[in-house]
């Protein structure tokens, strides 16, 4: 009993650690998706909370039902002969999403460090390249280290927020809506939870059946939802300037105690390793299929093709490029949902 709850803590935190990437600990996803509604926003927020907890469960239960070792097992299960262009939707979004991850990890290094970006890369690459390990042991493993730390100090950091100013409501003028993001709560709820249930459906699918975890899966995507409610109520203290930044809760931190801010930019930074480090593993388990290379092999050629476009630099690309994946996520949902129930 004591090792089916260690084993299902440990989805858990593996789940929260895929999910909370540099867009939700930066802010940047929160204010997008959730403070630009307004007074919806608390609603949005609960509801994908619960989406993301019965998505998870029963990713994981149909995952272990059908003895899956990567997303595209899954997808040939679920979705047949629309394989291919999920197949391909799902790659390009783990590739993309370790580039960011990457680069952001580059910035951080840069601007707050004072070191070269390369250092921020490398760094993270390195400690992506890890979790490979062990066919997902060590994914569990550098997430057990890094994501109870990294969540500490945001809950830390909502806390301090919420204590400084008592009482907070969303703001009354929403942050301005940009790129793909829509006005309706629901819509905002299904886009967001759309967009990261790609990473973390690739994980979910990719673990051994020995890990289990269909009840850790739903665990982390309440907990996730969690830990977004406080982090909206804390950044609805934020003025429109605040809002408007690239990395809000960053402004937070500064605005509420300066002191803080070195230890959040750290747990910006885990959040770019634990998310990079998924995507990494993720493509890794579907190429292990093709290819008659060793994992590490794997794992250095794909970050080796993912380092010249990290280069490019951490880009504000949530208003547009989350909420794409975001519609074609739904896209995909809808065919498995077809195929599930009507076998064509």
């Amino acid at each position: 009993m004591v090792l089916i709850f260690k084993a299902e803590v440990a989805i858990a935190i593996t789940v929260v650690g895929t999910m909370v990437g540099a867009g939700f600990a930066s802010g940047q996803e929160l204010v997008q998706f959730f403070l630009t509604l307004g007074g919806g926003a608390p609603a949005a927020v609960i509801l994908s909370g619960l989406l993301f907890s019965l998505a998870n469960s029963q990713v994981r239960h149909l995952a272990l039902k059908w003895h899956t070792r990567s997303y595209r097992d899954f997808l040939v299960r679920l979705l047949g002969g629309w394989v291919r262009p999920a197949d391909l939707f799902v790659a390009a979004f783990l590739f993309g999403g370790l580039a960011i991850m990457l680069a952001g990890s580059g910035a951080i290094a840069r601007q707050h460090f004072g070191q070269a970006p390369w250092c921020g890369i490398l760094a993270c690459a390195a400690l992506a390249m890890l979790a490979c390990w062990g066919k997902g042991r060590g994914l569990l493993i550098l997430n057990a280290c890094l994501t109870p730390v990294m969540l500490a100090v945001m809950v830390f950091t909502a806390v301090v927020a919420l204590m400084s100013r008592p009482g907070l409501l969303p703001p009354a003028q929403p942050a301005p809506a940009g790129g793909l993001i829509s006005g309706n709560w629901a819509i905002n709820a299904c886009l967001y939870v759309a967009y990261n249930m790609v990473g973390v459906a690739v994980l979910l699918t990719s673990l051994p059946a020995t890990h289990r975890g269909v009840l850790g899966a739903g665990l982390g995507g309440l907990f996730l939802g969690a830990l977004a409610y406080l982090l909206v109520m804390s950044l609805a203290s934020l003025d429109l300037t605040g809002l408007t930044t690239e990395l809000p809760l960053l402004y937070l931190v500064a605005t509420l105690h300066p002191g803080l801010l070195g230890i959040y930019t750290l747990a910006l930074w885990l959040a770019m390793v634990t998310t990079a480090a998924s995507d990494l593993y993720g493509l890794v388990t579907r190429l292990e299929q093709h290819l008659a290379f060793p994992t590490w092999q794997i794992a250095a050629l794909i970050l080796l093709l993912a380092l010249p476009v990290a280069t490019c630099g951490f880009i504000n690309l949530v208003a547009w490029v989350y909420p794409f994946f975001g519609y074609l996520g739904l896209v995909v949902m809808v065919l498995a949902l077809v195929h599930w129930y009507f076998k064509i």
